[in-house]
């Protein structure tokens, strides 16, 4: 994934288009907070990874389907919360 210099591109590289929300890990096992973004091209099924820490929160709608949010929202407070 390329990164910028504020947080990482959700553009694919390859084909220039938007890159769309595979799927999330969440670390719930240790205090590192290793939560993470998959991404994958529509076009041509490339795949990244992100940190969840690199993508600002309040940009977390643009990429997550709005029947998803609530869901890994939650799991990432319950984590984050765990530790903190």
């Amino acid at each position: 994934m390329t990164t910028s210099s504020a947080h990482p591109s959700r553009i694919c590289s390859k084909c220039k288009c938007a890159l769309t929300l595979d799927d999330f890990a969440i670390d719930t096992q240790t205090c590192y907070n290793k939560h993470v973004f998959f991404f994958t091209c529509p076009q041509c099924s490339d795949y990244s990874a992100t940190a969840m820490a690199n993508i600002p929160r309040p940009e977390w709608p643009e990429f997550i389907p709005a029947d998803r949010l609530n869901e890994i929202e939650a799991k990432y407070d319950a984590a984050t919360n765990k530790f903190g």
